[in-house]
């Protein structure tokens, strides 16, 4: 399985960490839904591993280091 990092800057300064298959990640593709291209963030990866996403996305200095929630759903 690989990981992706969205880091965004402008609506809430954070980086969530996603499963490829994630259909808000697509693999790092995003929604497609308005598709501002890097003006509000941008798509970090593959990862092989969610500790490896983890320490880039503590990386790239946000306010918030996230694990998103429709991916990593508590049990």
């Amino acid at each position: 399985m690989e990981f992706y990092i969205y880091e965004n800057w402008v609506a809430s300064d954070k980086a969530v960490i996603h499963y490829g298959t994630c259909p808000f990640c697509n693999n790092g593709e995003g929604t497609g839904r308005g598709s501002l291209g890097d003006k509000n963030g941008r798509w970090w990866g593959p990862f092989t591993t969610s500790d490896e996403a983890f320490k880039k996305a503590g990386m790239l200095n946000r306010k918030e280091v996230a694990y998103c929630q429709h991916c990593f759903k508590k049990i």
